[in-house]
């Protein structure tokens, strides 16, 4: 064995090439593996004694392998290795030998049958030479990277050396420092439930901070890899971290920000400060290092990218992240879990100075910090900072510099999707400019053949206003449709140009709808050209853009307009399907079968047994899954001096026969993002055609649930939301079938998909996934109603979601402040995360009707507790109505049980009265009017305080909702007790405020109350009736009744009138207008 190793150390290759060949038949053979053990203990050659540790490594490497040898070979290499080390002076086959060690640890330590090996790792570890302590931790941090949970029995002896070594380092940046945090970070995982490894971690914290720190200074690689150990105690044992937060976000912002540090360090540092952010956001405020973070982020966006033609702001691959794609996603963080206040105006200290300075660099910064404060921040640049965002974004546009205007561009986009409805009121000054900018970009490109620097972020700002518009995009359509059909000349040169335009055609498309059908035939024809476009030709690999246009135009255009065209681009669709294996094509083709759904309804069902087939096997499919090694980094595992490339060369060619087998070798797995937005586009597909195909999609049904269940736990947040959409909708679907069938089908998918979202409500770390799996709940218990809680424990399991959410229990939440809730509110909540608490708010009232009011009874206190916290004055104005708004809602199912609770409810709806905030007083009042209505004679005792409560109220209310809302109270309190009020005094101050100015639904109280009036015959009603005939009339005519049941009512209360006094309603009428008596002659005949 040791000549055929002598030949591969050669520098001949032929010589190479026959001691490779001798190898592999060596190999062949039973006694070559205790040979080469032999060759490292008993060789004079030390790259001999290496190379044969290493190749015992690699050939051992899997554990299948190192299975294959009897327990008695097992044994004796395992005892002659942990010699072998001891007795090996050379540096280099010492670390060989120790990663071998390492791997078979790997193998026997997690069934406990190398007790020896931690006894020998601790004698080397408590040796006085540094390179036995090295090799000893080395060895360690090789085997703790798998079977984790296995080491946790050893706790006593890993707290003690963790401690004793890193307490007695002699330099920081020393392979001891990095092998023994390495390992540390390895059993990160498995030490939560153990306090006393928590103890040890956190009082070693510091020390470990201190040697990531002076690794960043010297050693990139390994200082990147120290950083993980930060991330996943943030992960898996937070208790570490929090107390040394500041500690933390300081060195991470000081290595951050240092310019003089590798890009792959400050990002890693950066990235640290975002998982604090993600995680502990109220620490991160408590600590007070928000401005601090954001002064770092601020610097780092202001420097100057490598390319600034084609710079991005945000990539959503971890490997192109660029210290200023971090900075900008970190601040997207801090926006988006951090409440507004503590970010914009401090924000708006930083930008105001850049804005009016000359760096365009630090201009650039100012207006992508605006961009992505857009999301996060929305409701209070909504409310407060709308208008002079917007002139300071739009005043950047002309900016003669194309860095500047591109971030800008990027603003405006950003605020077009995010502060609607708001920014719309603003069409008429932002939409001129946009297009005159791209008519001077258009006449550039066409004078320099050279495509624009700014043309995709014009057009982003373009499409997102165009797309938030809906029928406003109307005035401004022929200008953006002359501004298209130049962009989709098929003859012209630039194919970003068309890619762009396409998008931004499907974006109008889904604004105006209808309104697009003056353009229809001649962009039919465009698409028919990029559709069909010979496979060779440049604009074929348009195609999909093509057809994803075509898809939105189909859904949106009309049925009939579209019915013409539906079978033909049907078979198109099942053409191209058949053709393609580009899984974009498929994922536009998918949405034009949704489309087609649409339009053609149960028509469309022949063709399902096909289309149906290829989305499952688009959502079964591992297609595009890249696998990442390690080590193709070509980089090998020794501690030192790696082998020499054609000892590499010959180790990799030496495995091939395993290396289907990853058992060993450290590797990730990612989709390409093409192949996940296939699935994520089946999905919804599959959910479109469920929904318009009726009882044609129920053979399909079964399937279709049961293989995108499979994806409900899939890495990409998208594909988890599309799959609940998609699975909720079957559910329905199943429910309105209404057969004996569907209604097994339908309690039997309800047993997966209730607990299954009830699982994602607790664990998912992404707001927006728990956000569908309440609003899932919240639409099932509307259509499916009582039918949802008849599985064992959904009732249980629904509500206690709900109220993990409201106390701040799930992953997804900052749970820190959490032990005292009222503390928690004067830190007050990020904006997204108020979002989250008003989504599962949105349940409580559907779960009340799906239930009994005496079941209901029993969880409205805590309920009701919850609640009132939300509506304290230090909580937002949004968090404070949304309180209101939920018990308001309750009232109905809590019927007269209302009782039980009327003291509290009562005090807190007339302190919600006074509140300065419009929509507050609102809802506050709109709850006191359903308490009333609900609670019948319960409530008639404090018909006095709430009369004067409401006649405080109308005398200064100037919000006409609020007005509404008050008429709405008063009308409700006749219904239930008109004998209880003092209608002399009260009828003529309530119908001066009538009609209703905005929130009509109160309509069907006030209609209700004036026949309820007029049925018993009352004299104050009389005294008013020709006012009240006004009233109801001009109801009538202007269409503000919220029902069918209100509206029948008016119509019979208006004729029931127009009998008993017709000389006193014509009279009334008549001062109404021509226009309103031939409307009611029109009723009265029909």
């Amino acid at each position: 064995m040791e000549e055929i190793l002598a030949k591969l150390l050669v520098a001949n290759s032929k010589v190479i090439q026959q001691g490779t060949k001798e190898l592999k038949e060596a190999f062949k053979k039973p006694e070559a593996i205790p040979a080469l053990c032999e060759v490292i203990v008993s060789s004079p050659n030390s790259q001999i004694r290496q190379s044969a540790a290493v190749l015992l490594r690699r050939k051992l490497g899997k554990k299948r392998q190192w299975s294959k040898l009897n327990v008695e070979t097992r044994n004796r290499i395992k005892q002659g290795m942990l010699q072998a080390l001891v007795s090996e002076q050379e540096k280099l086959v010492k670390n060989a030998i120790a990663q071998f060690i390492g791997i078979i640890g790997k193998h026997e330590f997690p069934d406990n049958t190398w007790p020896e090996v931690l006894q020998f790792i601790h004698t080397l570890c408590s040796s006085d030479h540094i390179f036995d302590r090295e090799l000893g931790m080395y060895t360690l941090s090789i085997m703790t990277e798998i079977s984790q949970g296995s080491y946790i029995n050893h706790a006593d002896a890993f707290a003690i050396l963790f401690t004793n070594i890193l307490n007695t380092l002699p330099e920081l940046n020393s392979n001891l420092a990095y092998y023994t945090v390495v390992t540390m970070n390895n059993l990160v995982s498995v030490i939560a439930g153990h306090q006393q490894m928590v103890n040890v971690y956190h009082n070693l914290l510091p020390r470990i901070l201190e040697i990531i720190n002076a690794f960043s200074q010297e050693d990139e690689k390994r200082a990147c890899e120290l950083f993980e150990i930060l991330e996943e105690l943030i992960e898996y044992a937070v208790a570490v971290v929090v107390p040394h937060v500041r500690l933390i976000v300081d060195m991470c912002l000081r290595i951050g920000g240092d310019s003089s540090m590798p890009t792959t360090v400050q990002i890693k540092a950066i990235s640290v400060v975002g998982w604090l952010i993600r995680s502990k956001g109220k620490v991160i405020q408590k600590n007070k290092l928000v401005e601090p973070i954001i002064n770092v982020l601020i610097q780092l966006m202001a420097q100057q990218p490598d390319d600034d033609v084609n710079e991005e702001y945000f990539l959503g691959d971890p490997d192109q992240f660029t210290s200023i794609t971090i900075a900008t996603q970190t601040l997207d963080l801090i926006a988006l879990h951090i409440p507004s206040e503590k970010v914009v105006p401090y924000l708006l200290t930083r930008v105001e100075p850049a804005i009016q300075g000359n760096d365009i660099y630090a201009q650039k910064a100012a207006y992508l910090s605006l961009a992505v404060l857009a999301e996060g921040c929305s409701e209070r640049i909504r409310h407060k900072y709308l208008e002079p965002f917007l002139k300071c974004v739009c005043n950047a546009i002309h900016n003669p510099n194309a860095v500047v205007r591109n971030a800008a561009f990027f603003a405006l986009g950003q605020f077009a999707e995010h502060l609607q409805p708001e920014i719309s009121q603003y069409a008429a000054e932002l939409l001129p400019v946009l297009f005159e900018y791209l008519g001077q970009v258009y006449a550039q490109m066409e004078k320099d053949k050279t495509e624009s620097a700014s043309l995709d972020r014009l057009f982003y700002a373009l499409e997102t206003f165009c797309e938030n518009l809906d029928e406003g995009l109307m005035p401004y359509l022929p200008t953006l449709m002359d501004r298209l059909f130049v962009a989709l000349d098929p003859t012209g040169w630039s194919m970003q140009l068309k890619r762009i335009a396409l998008s931004t055609l499907g974006s109008a498309a889904s604004a105006v709808k209808e309104g697009l059908l003056p353009y229809f035939q001649k962009i039919i024809e465009i698409l028919n050209v990029y559709i069909n476009a010979d496979p060779n030709s440049e604009i074929h690999q348009l195609q999909s853009y093509a057809i994803e246009a075509l898809a939105v135009i189909a859904q949106f255009i009309g049925v009939d307009n579209f019915k013409p065209l539906a079978a033909e681009s049907l078979q198109f669709g099942l053409k191209v399907l058949d053709d393609t294996d580009d899984p974009d094509v498929r994922k536009s083709v998918y949405a034009l079968f949704a489309a087609l759904a649409i339009v053609m309804k149960e028509e469309i069902s022949p063709v399902l047994p096909k289309v149906v087939e290829q989305m499952i096997s688009s959502i079964q499919s591992s297609e595009g899954i890249v696998t990442h090694y390690e080590e193709e980094e070509k980089e090998d595992l020794d501690v030192y001096a790696e082998l020499s490339d054609d000892d590499e060369e010959e180790e990799e060619d030496l495995d091939v026969a395993s290396s289907s087998s990853a058992d060993s070798t450290h590797c990730r797995y990612s989709v390409e993002n093409s192949y996940n937005e296939e699935k994520e586009q089946a999905c919804l597909a599959l959910r479109e055609i469920c929904i318009n195909t009726g009882n044609s999609f129920l053979p399909y049904i079964e399937k279709s649930f049961e293989e995108i269940f499979k994806l409900i736990n899939y890495p990409q947040e998208d594909i988890r939301k599309a799959s609940v959409e998609a699975l909720l909708q079957f559910c329905i679907a199943l429910h309105k079938m209404n057969s004996t069938e569907t209604k097994q089908a339908l309690y039997k998918a309800l047993q997966m998909f209730i607990p299954k979202c009830a699982e994602l409500i607790r664990t998912d770390e992404e707001r927006s996934v728990v956000m569908c799996c309440l609003d899932a709940y919240a639409l099932l218990l509307d259509e499916v109603k009582s039918g949802v809680l008849v599985g064992e424990g959904h009732r249980e399991a629904i509500m206690n979601c709900v109220i993990d959410v409201l106390t701040l229990k799930t992953m997804c939440q900052d749970t820190d402040l959490d032990v005292n809730h009222e503390n928690a509110d004067e830190e007050g909540e990020a904006e997204q995360d108020e979002l989250l608490l008003e989504s599962a708010g949105d349940v409580i009232p559907k779960f009340a009707a799906a239930i009994a009011p005496d079941d209901f009874m029993l969880y409205f206190p805590n309920i009701l507790q919850l609640m009132t916290q939300r509506t304290k004055k230090q909580n937002s104005i949004s968090q404070r109505s949304f309180a209101y708004g939920t018990l308001a809602e309750c009232m109905k199912s809590l019927d007269v049980y209302v009782e039980k609770f009327n003291q509290h409810l009562l005090h807190l709806w007339l302190t919600g009265a006074k509140d300065a905030a419009d929509e507050v007083r609102n809802n506050a009042i709109f709850g006191l009017g359903e308490m009333i209505l609900h609670g019948k004679d319960r409530i008639f005792p404090f018909y006095q305080d709430i009369l004067q409560s409401l006649s405080a109220a109308v005398a200064k209310e100037s919000h006409a909702g609020t007005l509404d809302n008050i008429c709405g109270a008063l009308a409700k309190m006749i219904i239930v007790n008109s004998s209880g009020i003092p209608l002399e005094q009260v009828f003529p101050v309530f119908i001066q405020r009538l009609p209703l100015r905005e929130d009509f639904q109160e309509n069907e109280a006030v209609i209700k109350c004036f026949f309820g009036l007029y049925r018993q015959g009352n004299s104050v009603l009389r005294d008013h009736l020709s006012d009240v005939i006004k009233i109801v009339v001009q109801i009538y005519q202007r269409k503000q009744f919220p029902n069918d049941e209100t509206q029948n009512l008016l119509v019979e209360f208006i004729k029931t009138v127009n009998r008993d006094f017709s000389e006193e309603f014509g009279n009334a009428v008549s001062s109404l207008g021509p226009e309103v008596t031939e409307s009611l002659q029109n009723l009265f005949a029909s």
